[in-house]
């Protein structure tokens, strides 16, 4: 369990960089809950039987009687549980006999078979839950003492799902008491016995089901996957880093070299002829380096200032898209930097913009994402 909830930690910190996760359970294994968790109670009612004097003439329906049962107890699995009940009301030892009062307490073993073998399913309709048990049982005499005897219980208890805490019941059980229990002794000697057929329901109260088990292996296998695919999010990100920190390089010496034709250009009559490269990221045609707008800006100045005709010329790489798109990339690339020029003061009437489609002229490949201004011929 340490290690489960370790791991579900570990999946929990990755999600949130990498997707959502459902954390995966084993379909047979549950989590044992709490103390106070599955209890329940119960009520039946029917007909019992019993058999142990059988003479000529009689039958076992001749000592047929009502019956009542009430339960109470608790799952501590799926499939093991137990309860303590009372069964009785009347019964008739024999064909001539007054019908007598009758009891019997049990503590019962009870084995759900249904989830043992089919594996636990909270909505289930049909649980079959054989169960067997230890009491005691008493009859009512003719001096109002009752006459007792240690019981072997046994018998079926068939639950049939109508809600989460609801179910009907439908129970065949039965028990063996001492030969001679019923007041006479039986013809066979061994034991007495009593079974009865009863309908009720149960009611399920407090937190009902279990919780399946986290799947340990499972756990770890999409833990290994999701490190795996952090790692390679983290090495394109470190690659990212590299290639903004060698653009923001040559943004650098571009925007020295436009100072220094800003300067050469103040104490020039003529414009300096020095193409100028403004770079674009992957797939955009956005301005988006204040850098890159500070060099168009001295370039903006100094191009008003000796009124020369500037040569506008968009680029793609390509390396990736078909040509028809690296066309139309790259003519709005050399529109971004036209109107851009026009903002800063620059005229339309002095810009030529033209668009050339991907190219390769350098290396690598993001470096012919560009516009290049220069002075046109």
């Amino acid at each position: 369990m340490s290690l489960a909830i370790a791991s579900i930690a570990m999946v929990s910190f990755a999600q949130e960089i990498v997707s959502e996760v459902v954390i995966p359970t084993k379909k047979n294994s549950v989590v044992t809950n709490s103390f106070g968790s599955n209890w329940f109670v119960g009520v039946n009612g029917g007909v019992q039987v019993f058999n142990g004097v059988v003479t000529k003439g009689e039958s076992p329906f001749d000592h047929l009687t009502p019956a009542v049962s009430v339960f109470a107890g608790k799952w501590h699995t799926p499939g093991f549980g137990w309860r303590v009940a009372y069964n009785g009301w009347e019964i008739k030892p024999y064909k001539d006999a007054d019908e007598a009062s009758f009891m019997n307490f049990h503590f019962d073993a009870m084995f759900n078979l249904s989830n043992l073998i089919c594996g636990y399913n909270e909505k289930r309709i049909w649980n079959f839950i054989p169960y067997v048990g230890v009491g005691w049982a008493g009859i009512e005499g003719a001096d109002d003492e009752y006459d007792g005897s240690i019981t072997a219980n046994y018998g079926i208890l068939n639950t049939f799902r109508l809600s989460k805490h609801w179910a009907i019941n439908l129970e065949l059980g039965g028990l063996f008491a001492r030969n001679g229990f019923g007041g006479i002794a039986s013809a066979r000697d061994g034991y007495d016995m009593i079974w009865n057929a009863q309908v009720g329901v149960t009611y399920k109260f407090n937190r009902v089901g279990w919780d399946n088990a986290p799947d340990v292996d499972a756990i770890m296998a999409m833990n290994a996957a999701a490190l795996a695919e952090l790692g390679a999010q983290l090495q394109a990100k470190e690659s990212e880093n590299a290639q903004l920190k060698n653009q923001l390089a040559a943004s650098k010496n571009a925007l020295a070299q436009a100072q220094n034709k800003v300067k050469q250009l103040e104490n020039e009559p003529k414009f300096m002829d020095a193409a100028q490269s403004v770079f674009f990221a992957f797939n955009s045609s956005k301005i988006e380096s204040k850098k890159e707008i500070i060099n168009l800006k001295s370039l903006a100045e100094a191009a008003k200032n000796a009124g020369v005709k500037l040569s506008v010329v968009g680029y793609a790489d390509n390396a990736t898209g078909s040509a028809a798109y690296n066309q139309k990339l790259s003519e709005a690339r050399a529109n971004a930097v036209a109107e851009k020029l026009v903002e800063l003061g620059v005229s339309r009437d002095q810009l030529i913009v033209v668009g050339k489609g991907g190219v390769a002229e350098e290396k690598p490949a993001r470096l012919n994402r560009r516009v290049i201004i220069s002075v046109a011929k």
